[in-house]
This record gives C-alpha cells, sequence and structure tokens, in this order.
C-alpha cells in the first residue's frame, strides 16, 4: 500500500510515461464519442468517424481494437499522441494516476506488475442536458451553452446549421434504454462518475444504477458513484434510498465563486439558492448509515468544494474560502483542478499579473491556494496575447453583462490588458 504522495511521485519521474487511466478507465463523451479519459483526444476509427457508444454496449467500446492498441503503448512507456495534452503538462496524468480511484492500478505497476485491463472506472457524461452556461464551458457540456456559442463562433450560420445545435443533436444517444439496462462489463467496475451537463437533470443514469442493484451477480457495495454537479439540484429521498445499496456516494459541488462573482460565471445560476444546497450537502454528507449485517456505522455519502480556479476566480481564492468556512465546509488541502486550456487557464497570465497575485497570496496558511499559486507558475504563457480580455468582452457583449461592475478589484488590476470600447 502506497500513499498519494507515494503514487504521484512515482509517475512523476523522468522518463516515466505511466498512466493509469489506460488500463481501467473509459470516458464517454457528451455525444457519445469514446476517449481515453476527459482529458485525452478522441479514438478515431481508420475512416475518420470517432468511436462512439452509440449502437454499441460498453463491453464492445471497451474491447474496441483501438482501445487496445492505445493501451500496448503504454505497456511500451510510449507517449500516445491522444494523450498530447498531459505530454505538454503533466499535471493531469500525475492527480489522475494517483487518485484514489486508480489506485490498484498505478500501485500494481509500482510493484513491477503489468495492470490488468479491467473496467474499473467508468466515466459517463449523460448528454450535455445542463441548465447553466458557465463560462469555463461550452456546448460540448451544456446544451445551455449552444445558442451563445452560435453567436461567438457563426453569427453568420443559421442556428440550426451551426456546429453548437448539431453537437446538442448528437447528445441524444442518452435515450436508448438498451445502454442504461445493459450492465455487461460492469462485473468488475469499482466507480461510475457522472459528470455534464448536469448529471440530476438526466433521470435516466438511475435505470443504470437500479439494473446494477437488481442484479445479484453483483455486489454494488463495493461500487462508488461519483457526481459532479452544479450544485442547483439536491437528491431525492427516493435517490438517496438507491444510494444506500452502494459503497459510497461522492457529490464534487462545482462552485467556483460566491455572490454576484458566481451568478456571472455561472450564467442562470441563483446564488442563494446553491447556498442553499451546499448546507444540505453538507448535512447529507455528516449522515452516518448502519450497516446492520456487520454492526456498524460509517459515512456513507461524501462532499468535496470542486472549486475550478480560473482567471475569473484567482483573485478571489481568499473569500471563496472563508465563505465556505462559514457554510460549514472547507477546500480539501490537496484539491487540485485548474482551467488547463484556453482563455481562462491561470498559467496562460502575462508574468506582470502573476507577480501581482502571488503578492497578494504570499503569506497564505491555506494549502489549496498555496498549490494554485504553484500551478499558476509551473508554465510560461504559451501564447504571444492574452486571450481572456477579449473573449471575455466578447461573451459580456452577447450575455449583456460587465466584467468590471462584478469584479470591480480584479478589474482594476488587468484593466491595462482590457479593450476601451468596453469601458
Amino acid at each position: 500500500m502506497f500513499s498519494k504522495k507515494q503514487r504521484k511521485d512515482w509517475v512523476s519521474k523522468p522518463g516515466n510515461n505511466f498512466c493509469a487511466m489506460p488500463f481501467g478507465h473509459m470516458a464517454i463523451e457528451a455525444n457519445g464519442d469514446i476517449r481515453p479519459c476527459c482529458m485525452g483526444d478522441k479514438f478515431k476509427n481508420d475512416d475518420g468517424t470517432f468511436l462512439n457508444i452509440r449502437g454499441k454496449t460498453i463491453q464492445e467500446v471497451y474491447n474496441d481494437p483501438i482501445r487496445q492498441d492505445f493501451i500496448e503503448s503504454f505497456r511500451q512507456n510510449k507517449q500516445h499522441k491522444l494523450c498530447r495534452i498531459c505530454w505538454e503538462d503533466p499535471e493531469p496524468r500525475k492527480h489522475f494516476s494517483s487518485a484514489d480511484e486508480s489506485q490498484s492500478i498505478t500501485e500494481q505497476a509500482m510493484n513491477g506488475n503489468i495492470p490488468s485491463t479491467e473496467l474499473k472506472w467508468l466515466e459517463i457524461k449523460p448528454g450535455n442536458r445542463c441548465n447553466l452556461k458557465c463560462r469555463i464551458c461550452g456546448t460540448y457540456n451544456s446544451s445551455s451553452w449552444a445558442k451563445d456559442e452560435h453567436k461567438m463562433d457563426e453569427p453568420n450560420v443559421p442556428y440550426k446549421k451551426s456546429e453548437a445545435f448539431t453537437y446538442t443533436q448528437s447528445c441524444d444517444w442518452i435515450e436508448d434504454k438498451d445502454f442504461w439496462h445493459d450492465i455487461r462489463e460492469l462485473e468488475s467496475v469499482e466507480y461510475i462518475h457522472f459528470m455534464g451537463g448536469e448529471p440530476f437533470m438526466v433521470p435516466e443514469h438511475f435505470q443504470l444504477l437500479e439494473r446494477l442493484v437488481e442484479d445479484p451477480t453483483i455486489d454494488t457495495s463495493n461500487i462508488t458513484i461519483g457526481y459532479n454537479t452544479n450544485g442547483t439540484y439536491f437528491p431525492t429521498e427516493e435517490n438517496i434510498n438507491l444510494y444506500k445499496k452502494f459503497k459510497e456516494v461522492r457529490f464534487a459541488l462545482s462552485i467556483d465563486d460566491i455572490g454576484a462573482r458566481f451568478e456571472y460565471q455561472r450564467k442562470l445560476a441563483k446564488w442563494e439558492e446553491v447556498r442553499s444546497n451546499i448546507i444540505n450537502f453538507v448535512k447529507l454528507c455528516k449522515e452516518q448509515t448502519y450497516h446492520g449485517d456487520h454492526g456498524y456505522y460509517d459515512e456513507q455519502f461524501l462532499y468535496t468544494m470542486d472549486v475550478t480556479v480560473s482567471a475569473l476566480n484567482i483573485f478571489s481564492l481568499d473569500e471563496i474560502y472563508e465563505e465556505f468556512l462559514k457554510l460549514g465546509c472547507t477546500i480539501a488541502e490537496d484539491h487540485e483542478h485548474y482551467v488547463y486550456t484556453g482563455p481562462y487557464a491561470i498559467h496562460q497570465m502575462p508574468p506582470y499579473i502573476k507577480n501581482i497575485i502571488l503578492e497578494k497570496y504570499k503569506d497564505t496558511n491555506i494549502s489549496w491556494i498555496a498549490k494554485a499559486m504553484k500551478y499558476m507558475i509551473s508554465q510560461e504563457p504559451k501564447e504571444s496575447k492574452w486571450e481572456f480580455p477579449n473573449y471575455n468582452i466578447t461573451l459580456d457583449n452577447i450575455r449583456k453583462e460587465n466584467f468590471k461592475t462584478t469584479f470591480p478589484e480584479w478589474y482594476e488590476v488587468i484593466k491595462t490588458y482590457w479593450k476601451r470600447k468596453h469601458e
């Protein structure tokens, strides 16, 4: 048994291209395309199409020859092209390979063994159905984003012919009842992770959980269920009773700020409603479940405050942390979740801005913030021009919002990078 730090240190060794994800993980994208994980590129067939769950079973796509060739490259310690993001920025690979969900796979390799290829960790994005259009998101994960993305990227194309509309239509695979009732290849699964969209807007996924519970050959007390949820929904009593048939249920609450800043970043959400749900999640996760057969209690429900650090909230991390404490929750010291690419990535900020941020937090004793600072300076900007201001201004104009009035202190720091026409 190795600690999480030991696992991460081992993966970080120079020349070690190991990643746990290929051996026991699979990610189903919102439109049904298959990725090695949420960071990897999609598997492409020889005819140029992408490997997709539509019309196939989990078993068929998991054992597809394209996936098998991919796994073989990791057996040979090669850097597969689908994982280009992690070869450019090794942090996601280190994070996922050292995570508890992939512990057994990584430790097999650490002990000198070739990991087995049983499906242990299944990640499902059940369509892009979502009630929010968060700034750090897009149509690929939110149907609510489609019209804004159309205005930004294809303003001269009719909406129903746009890529955003077409992609949203392609997410209808979740309506296939056969998918939610087929549990082949799930005999060895230990973790099922529902992402979004917003998974609580897709009640179909409960059919899969019910099917697992009903199957006499599967012991659901060995299966953990995970969610990434935007906090606008709270599970029903019926949901909670179903969850009690599983080992654990983990809620990663994707909440990146507080008050008006939160509502700006996670458009269409209401802070007071989400704040109330946070309190309810904390309360639920403090309750203990009695296991009568074994005569003990445990905390079956767990939550994390899954704050994604970006150029939008980097100036407010201390305020976010303090507000969460008031609500009875905190951010784990080892929590690491950043925007890794695009205009909101914090490592893309100019050195001048980074230095101001470093000065602001130089005396912090909050480990989560200190880790964010370390990641922020871990890379130099790859772009010659900081894209955050222009991108944000364009979206402000579409949504009739104003970054300056919502983030007045942060705006004063970065205003020299702002276009004058926005003032």
